[in-house]
């Protein structure tokens, strides 16, 4: 696979038309690696489309982007990878490694070796020694009380992902579509804390869904959300809509404002590189009134909807 001319042409008109001198700021991990809180996704996309959005992502300067092995493109993310000058190390590349236990789903048992040797062949795929951050991207669909089956498999789970920690194959851990109770099993035999959870997060859940934000603060675990913009149903909110009437911004570009006024990572996605200049003026210095994001918060539209075992929680 390669990039095409038209792709390079794309990408490059997408460096032109980036706003200047605007940075993604970052959020320090538990571990003291910076995390950039803005990510580019490829959720959805075929291996071309990957690559192509990786290009169109690093050319506006989102330097962070996030994949999956169930998105089936890791590949074409590599060929990305290959093909940009920039140096890999100013790259922060997310990855996820499937639940174990899920029926017709996902990894099955042995659950600490099958997550170990999953993660380290999608790391080759990305052709890359190491990634960033890897997460475990859903628990097991019975859910995670503590003594459980499924909590039993959550925590081989993350043993593995703490020798692969350990062996520098990632440089920071963490869960995706974790609730509180799953992450309490993940806490009560583990040596170190997941330093990322990312869920579904958009106006209409609230500024605080179920209470998870605030239990991710008091246990020093950075939130990040998808599908900041519910795909495309949160323009239609009323709050969002006199907000940015308010601020000559769009409605796309206020609820990731809101997302970062909050203090929440996001993970955005467009094959237009047009919005993604757009995504990325979040960050140009304008910012939300308390008033604003209070108005914003107390949208109770769109809900959340699921997309993953434990993706909403109740």
């Amino acid at each position: 696979m390669k990039i095409s001319a038209t792709a390079a042409l794309v990408a490059g008109a997408a460096i032109m038309s980036s706003a200047a001198g605007v940075t993604v700021p970052t959020v320090t991990l538990s571990n003291g690696v910076e995390m950039p809180m803005m990510a580019a996704g490829v959720g959805g996309d075929n291996q071309s489309d990957a690559a192509l959005s990786v290009i169109e992502a690093l050319g506006v300067g989102i330097m962070h982007i996030d994949t999956a092995q169930d998105y089936m493109n890791l590949k074409g993310v590599a060929v990305a990878l290959a093909a940009t000058r920039i140096p890999r190390e100013e790259i922060f590349l997310t990855s996820k490694v499937p639940g174990c236990g899920v029926p017709s789903q996902g990894l099955q048992p042995p659950c600490f070796e099958n997550t170990y040797e999953s993660a380290l062949a999608d790391i080759v795929k990305l052709g890359t020694p190491y990634v960033d951050l890897l997460l475990l991207h859903f628990p097991p669909i019975l859910g995670c009380k503590k003594g459980s089956e499924s909590c039993t498999k959550i925590q081989e789970q993350w043993r593995a992902l703490e020798k692969l920690y350990a062996n520098n194959k990632t440089r920071a851990i963490g869960v995706s579509n974790y609730c509180q109770e799953c992450v309490e099993c993940v806490l009560e035999n583990s040596t170190i804390t997941p330093m990322v959870d990312q869920m579904q997060f958009h106006v209409g859940m609230g500024d605080d869904p179920a209470g998870l934000r605030s239990y991710l603060k008091d246990h020093n675990i950075v939130h990040e959300g998808y599908s900041p913009l519910a795909h495309g149903d949160i323009f239609d909110v009323p709050a969002v809509e006199a907000v940015a009437n308010a601020t000559n911004k769009s409605a796309a570009q206020v609820g990731l404002r809101w997302i970062h006024e909050l203090g929440s990572v996001f993970v955005t996605k467009s094959d237009k590189p047009d919005h993604l200049v757009d995504d990325i003026d979040v960050f140009s210095g304008w910012n939300l009134t308390q008033d604003q994001v209070a108005q914003i918060s107390a949208a109770t539209d769109p809900a959340c909807h699921v997309e993953a075992p434990g993706g909403c929680c109740e």
